[in-house]
């Protein structure tokens, strides 16, 4: 296994397979966390230059539990306020004895300081609109729960897919696997990189999209594009892709919805997220099993 995790391109298909087996371990029968003090002389960083509610949580509850110390980097008041570059940033971690960084970035930086900083160990938890391969687990993880495999799924991925490093990392983790179909649909203004795509296709009618589905992943709409960038009205977008129930109706009966959160309700209605064939909630709490498992491995080095 690589040294650091920056991409999901980093694992093979067994080793993300043994990762997601490895982070069950981490959950009780009673579906808690279990809290084991593996790391007591770690110390793990959370460095995140973008808001974040649930990976960075997330990622300092799994460090918790496994009995790492755990620094949360607040960016706002944090030197970077002055000048300080990231690289400064995260060297001046580095000297103090930080054995992992846990860094979000809205640029591509984490390879140029992974390459600089070589005794730390880098965990990428979301790069500009290029990756983020801890939510890739987490959504592998999701589908194999309640499909047992990622092969022959189809797969539909709809929302804001130009703007979205949780899709460019899923297909990385999925194109290991033998799936029958992966679909992308959303509005043409939001998909330009997705209409001619190396792997999968595109189809912009989302009824068409949902034929016979096995998975739905809804990705996150942001309403200040709307506003500033798309010349789109809300209503005629929502009448268009957001997912309902009448919309799932051609979907296979036991089709699951995913979204990485947080949900605003312009993807889908709060009846398909209320709904049995979510498993939006679920993503939340493997969210800190695979990051159990994820930091475990890379600190065990």
């Amino acid at each position: 296994m690589a040294k650091n995790l920056l991409s999901i391109k980093d694992l093979s298909k067994d080793e993300i397979l043994d990762l997601i087996k490895f982070s069950n371990s981490f959950i009780d029968n009673e579906g808690n966390f279990r809290k084991e003090d593996l790391f007591p002389d770690k110390t793990v960083a959370n460095v995140f230059c973008e808001p974040s509610t649930r990976t960075k949580s997330s990622f300092a509850i799994a460090a918790g539990n496994l009995g790492c110390s755990v620094i949360d980097f607040n960016i706002d008041n944090s030197s970077v306020q002055k000048g300080e570059s990231i690289f400064e940033t995260v060297d001046a971690l580095n000297l103090m004895g930080v054995d992992l960084c846990v860094l979000r970035h809205p640029e591509s930086v984490i390879q140029d300081l992974a390459e600089a900083l070589p005794k730390m160990v880098f965990i990428n938890a979301g790069e500009g609109s290029i990756s983020h391969p801890t939510q890739a687990l987490l959504d592998m993880k999701t589908i194999i729960d309640h499909k047992n495999s990622l092969d022959g799924l189809k797969i539909v991925i709809v929302g804001d897919l130009d703007h979205s490093r949780v899709t460019s990392s899923f297909v990385e983790g999925i194109s290991n696997f033998s799936i029958d179909s992966l679909t992308f649909s959303g509005h043409p203004e939001m998909c330009t990189k997705y209409q001619n795509p190396q792997i999968g296709h595109y189809e912009p009618d989302l009824d068409k999209a949902l034929d016979n589905a096995d998975v739905v992943m809804t990705l996150r709409i942001q309403y200040e594009r709307f506003d500033q960038e798309l010349n789109l009205d809300l209503e005629t977008y929502k009448n268009a892709y957001q997912l309902s129930s009448e919309k799932l109706g051609s979907a296979k009966g036991d089709v699951i919805i995913m979204h990485p959160g947080p949900v605003n309700y312009v993807e889908i209605t709060e009846a398909v997220y209320d709904s049995e064939n979510s498993v939006i909630r679920e993503q939340i709490a493997n969210g800190v099993a695979i990051r159990m498992a994820v930091l475990s491995r890379f600190l065990s080095g």
